[in-house]
């Protein structure tokens, strides 16, 4: 992935999970992670798998490709 897609991607994620009330810590047990893997996806440390893009996007109930819009 490119770099601007990449950094897209971690600002959306961020602002849409913010917006829709959730804490890192809660998304990222929903889809069924350890608590610090939305954090450590929105600062760049991870990047998530396709199946993972869409479980966040099924729970924010938006496409996935909004979160790199």
């Amino acid at each position: 992935m490119s770099e601007d897609i990449i950094k897209r991607f971690r600002k959306n994620l961020s602002d849409i999970r913010k917006a829709k009330g959730y804490s890192s810590k809660l998304l990222s047990e929903l889809i069924g992670c350890d608590s610090s893997y939305i954090s450590k996806v929105e600062n760049g440390r991870l990047i998530p798998s396709l199946d993972k893009i869409i479980l966040i996007s099924n729970y924010f109930d938006i496409e996935f490709i909004d979160l790199f819009k």
